[in-house]
């Protein structure tokens, strides 16, 4: 998750690592830069190590001179279960960058909890993770719920009509059974809200036992043809997609080119390549 201000973010990265990352020097001389007040983060020196800052949109400068930014890049992975997501843990838990590459250094758009799979979306592009986040874009999300047997209408009927979860009343876009299965029945909701666990909180209040969770699409991204635990760039046509949808069609053009032309999905526990899907047309309508 990439809150929209340093002093916010409590999932930053520690300033040391940050300068370190950008090329900048070593993660020792990086403190010796702090200490001596040779470093600012937005306009204001720091000189405390350990302090933590949005490495995407804080202004850092060193004796005055502006850090630069890795080129803009967009990853979209499948999530496996197990894995928190986070960019770090202080109880040594698993989280999702162990699956990345460390360079270049992305973060996670919103949040999958430990035992939901499916598609997160990774960038160094604060202004698209900001808007991609926010409720004011509208981003249709997607998920397959797996069930161990074919709710009553009248479940379904209530949870089509909307719960209310933390003061506020949730109304599924959509929501219907897919198909029944050999391990049980699989549901499909799409929902607007980005609010913590928010389709497992639904099945809970309406009573539907969730056996499974996956996160399919997120706007007009999709997971498809990514394996379990791989990850791949967007193509140039979803991420114009992608830009439109949160309206920053202006600026696609220029984004698109630092997005690389051949880059297969990957996993990291197999290793192997598999065929990028085409890129998904559908709109964040759901």
């Amino acid at each position: 998750m990439i809150p929209p201000a340093a002093s916010e973010n409590q999932d930053g990265e520690r300033l040391q690592r940050v300068l370190a990352s950008s090329g900048i020097a070593s993660r020792r001389k990086a403190e010796d830069l702090i200490r001596s007040g040779r470093v600012s983060v937005d306009g204001k020196v720091v000189t405390e190590l350990g302090t933590k800052v949005d490495p995407v949109q804080a202004k850092i400068r060193v004796d005055g001179k502006l850090i630069q930014r890795q080129p803009f890049r967009y990853v979209v992975m499948n999530k496996p279960s197990g894995f928190i997501t986070t960019t770090s843990d202080e109880r040594d838990r698993r989280t999702v960058m162990e699956l990345l590459p460390s360079e270049p250094r992305l973060f996670p758009v919103g949040r999958l909890d430990r035992d939901t799979e499916g598609l997160l979306l990774f960038t160094n592009d604060g202004d698209v993770a900001n808007r991609v986040m926010h409720p004011r874009y509208g981003l249709t999300k997607e998920y397959l719920i797996l069930t161990p047997a074919k709710p009553p209408e009248q479940i379904l009927s209530r949870a089509r009509s909307g719960v209310e979860i933390d003061g506020k009343r949730v109304v599924p876009h959509e929501f219907r059974i897919v198909r029944e299965t050999a391990e049980g029945v699989l549901l499909s909701i799409v929902i607007h809200e980005g609010m913590n666990r928010v389709v497992r909180r639904i099945m809970d209040t309406v009573g539907i036992p969730v056996n499974k969770l996956h996160r399919v699409r997120v706007g007009p991204l999709s997971v498809a043809g990514i394996p379990r635990g791989g990850h791949r760039d967007l193509t140039p046509g979803e991420l114009t997609s992608l830009l439109q949808s949160v309206h920053l069609e202006r600026s696609a053009a220029e984004r698109v080119e630092a997005v690389p032309r051949s880059s297969p999905a990957t996993s990291r526990s197999t290793g192997k390549s598999v065929n990028r899907p085409q890129a998904n047309r559908r709109t964040n309508r759901g």
